[in-house]
């Protein structure tokens, strides 16, 4: 059992990465706010962005905690949620999810984008003309009364395939019955940047969790493409995975055949990891946030999951 990673004095749960293979360290952003707001769950209104840096998820050197936080004067007014890092030609982008308190019920999601010239970067600048937003024909764009969890259109994960720029998002299909409602989106790139996409049908919609979120795509042992997700034990609803919540895996030969697929759990909640990443740089070991204390932990568990083409280095804001 490997020892979880505790921020000196701030509540740390969700996580994403950027890997530099030059130096062969990872650049962790995590989702954090002050201890005294978790016993209310009110540590998920006030988190931000934090920055630190490691080698092997063992030991975390633990930068500024508000490398990027919500703005009064700003759309994302509310909390920063879980995001996504990338490198560009001229420097770095961190996709993001916020809210506005003022809209709707004040849950309603988004995408932003903020940009550093650098990865370690003391304060991210968001790109005030990047608001991501669902197209309603496909997706819910606000919460749904009666439903048994928030509006989702949160959680970006970027990709390249077959020479166009995606991005997955966590969301809520308009066609599916609440409950069985949680989908995993598909968006475009329509000209080869980061400021206008295309909205697509979901590359995942089981119609049996009400929420699948913090996604991946990577490429499992047999070469199959596998989309990765995790959903809590209370709002997974599938038939195949006993009620297990936690991570869970389907895989495809193609990206069109997730709907075909049933899914299977790669490490169930009672872990107690959950929001978990497969880290292909340590043989896809899986690791994730410890849901009951805070802080990053290793899982041990290695499942030799690949990336696949995430190298944006030759691409510009756009």
């Amino acid at each position: 059992m490997y020892s979880t990673l505790h921020h000196p004095n701030r509540y740390v749960w969700d996580f994403w990465y950027y890997y530099d293979p030059k130096t062969k360290i990872f650049h962790i952003f995590y989702l954090n706010a002050d201890p005294v707001l978790v016993p209310d769950g009110k540590h998920h209104y006030a988190s931000q962005v934090g920055y630190g840096f490691t080698k092997d998820f063992l030991a975390m050197e633990w930068g500024p905690y508000d490398v990027f936080s919500a703005d009064p004067n700003r759309w994302d007014n509310t909390s920063i949620w879980t995001g996504d890092v990338i490198r560009i030609m001229d420097g770095f982008l961190l996709f993001y999810t916020s809210r506005n308190s003022g809209e709707d019920d004040g849950h309603t999601q988004n995408i932003g984008v903020a940009y550093a010239d650098r990865i370690d970067a003391g304060k991210w600048e968001p790109i005030s003309d990047i608001r991501i937003r669902p197209d309603e024909l496909i997706y819910e764009p606000r919460h749904v009364p009666g439903d048994c969890s928030i509006h989702a259109w949160r959680d970006p994960f970027l990709l390249r395939h077959n020479n166009q720029i995606y991005m997955l998002i966590s969301a809520k299909a308009v066609k599916r019955p609440i409950r069985k409602n949680g989908t995993i989106g598909l968006l475009c790139s329509q000209d080869g940047g980061f400021r206008n996409w295309e909205i697509l049908k979901p590359i995942a919609d089981p119609g049996f969790y009400s929420e699948m979120e913090v996604s991946q795509l990577l490429l499992n042992t047999k070469g199959e493409y596998e989309l990765v997700y995790s959903t809590s034990a209370k709002w997974d609803y599938a038939l195949a995975t006993n009620k297990a919540g936690g991570l869970h895996g389907i895989n495809s030969p193609d990206l069109n055949g997730f709907n075909q697929n049933s899914p299977h759990v790669l490490l169930p909640f009672d872990s107690g990891l959950y929001a978990c990443r497969i880290i292909p740089e340590m043989d896809g070991e899986i690791v994730g946030f410890d849901h009951r204390t805070g802080g990053i932990r290793r899982s041990g568990i290695k499942i030799g999951f690949r990336h696949i083409n995430r190298d944006f280095s030759d691409c510009s804001l756009g």
